[in-house]
């Protein structure tokens, strides 16, 4: 073997080694971003969450036009009818975020269940699940199959 072939054969090797470490340091840096979205998408969820219930907690009108509607919707006036019906549609969106997340394996199933286990009580609920009904059109067609196959509603 001439010298001229070990060389050629070393830088072979080496480009071998340099192509794994590559990809080596190009998964490690997929994994990194994926727990980064993660705990992004953590963030952005329990953010959405806390405004809705913060917003609820800091007034007493808002708090007072849920219990109302939650009695009885029908007993609510435009107005409130109108208040009621952004706060879910609120924590709608918010469920649709999570299961979004879900979808695109940004969330895992542990991460997601609370929000499958809170989806079904909450939309199938006397007073939300008419506003869900009326904002169905509103949701992806992927979102409302799966509220329609988890929930059956």
């Amino acid at each position: 073997m001439s010298a001229g072939n070990n060389k050629l054969r070393w830088l072979e090797i080496l480009g071998l080694a340099a192509v794994i470490a590559s990809v080596l340091l190009l998964a490690w840096e997929i994994r990194q971003n994926t727990q980064t979205a993660t705990a992004q998408a953590m963030l952005d969820l329990n953010a959405m969450a806390n405004e809705v219930l913060s917003a609820e907690a800091q007034s007493p009108q808002l708090a007072a036009v849920l219990v109302k509607g939650e009695e009885d919707l029908a007993s609510l006036s435009p107005v409130e009818y109108r208040q009621f019906e952004s706060h879910v549609y609120t924590l709608i969106n918010t469920i649709d975020a999570a299961h979004g997340f879900f979808t695109e394996g940004i969330l895992d199933e542990e991460d997601f269940s609370g929000w499958r286990e809170f989806t079904c009580p909450y939309l199938g609920g006397s007073s939300v699940n008419p506003i869900w009904e009326s904002l169905k059109p509103t949701w992806g067609t992927e979102f409302v199959a799966f509220v329609d196959d988890t929930c059956g509603l």
